[in-house]
């Protein structure tokens, strides 16, 4: 368990980045309706395998976010659109004039910085995902997650040519096409069917480029654990 994890003697000396990461992970381990916080396997927490510099802006940015969590999830559930937007404005980001026009409110969207860490994921990925936040945020999308070689290559080009301000809002349905995303270590090792759509740059209010978000449409996720169960008990009911 999450809280078994956090509380071990055995774990690193303690730091001020690592104590308000962990104080961020409880509390958004509480705000959820099931869960999701949570790995059957939990292995140790990814934070602890960071560079000591890069774990205090990541403290920093999981505390900001799990307080803005709990500021906009309680009451009547939003739109992952409205999600975004507040997010944004909670945190005096923008990105291009035309983003929230192009997109609906079944879209899902995903906003990794220039680092390829994720600050932001709504709510219907979350529903789709069994990474732990603590993964999501401390470990790099690329390596998460798996898909076609070539559409990989082509979204790690896209954001470095939006992070360096030599991309803008780009319709992205013609380049990426429709794919398979797989959890490399999930715990219930999900696989999505994703229908890629807009990229673009989120800039602070100096107009630099600090993260990129992902507008997607999930088509469909399964559990590949769920279906190893299945097809047991298919083969043990098929037995004379």
């Amino acid at each position: 368990m999450l809280e078994n994890i956090l509380n071990s003697e055995n774990l690193p000396e303690s730091n001020p980045a690592r104590e308000l990461y962990r104080e961020s992970l409880l509390q958004f381990h509480a705000l959820l309706e099931k869960p999701r916080s949570i790995k059957g396997d939990y292995p140790g927490l990814a934070f602890d395998r960071l560079p000591l510099e890069a774990q205090a802006p990541i403290a920093n940015a999981l505390a900001e976010w799990v307080e803005f969590f709990q500021m906009h999830s309680t009451g009547e559930r939003i739109s992952d659109k409205q999600f975004l937007w507040r997010f944004l404005s909670a945190f005096r980001l923008k990105t291009h004039p035309d983003f929230f026009s192009s997109v609906d409110d079944e879209t899902s969207f995903e906003v990794v910085n220039t680092e390829g860490h994720q600050t932001f994921r709504s709510i219907s990925l979350m529903d789709c995902c069994s990474y732990s936040l603590d993964e999501l945020v401390s470990i790099p999308w690329y390596e998460l997650f798996s898909r076609d070689q070539s559409i990989t290559d082509k979204y790690l080009q896209f954001q470095e040519a939006t992070t360096n301000g030599t991309l803008v809002h780009t319709n992205v349905e013609n380049i990426i096409p429709v794919h398979l995303v797989t959890e490399n270590f999930g715990f219930d090792k999900m696989v999505l069917t994703m229908k890629p759509l807009y990229l673009s740059p989120i800039y602070d209010m100096d107009d630099n480029v600090v993260g990129v978000i992902s507008a997607i449409k999930i088509l469909n996720y399964v559990s590949r654990r769920e279906e190893s169960k299945e097809r047991v008990r298919a083969e043990l009911s098929a037995l004379p």
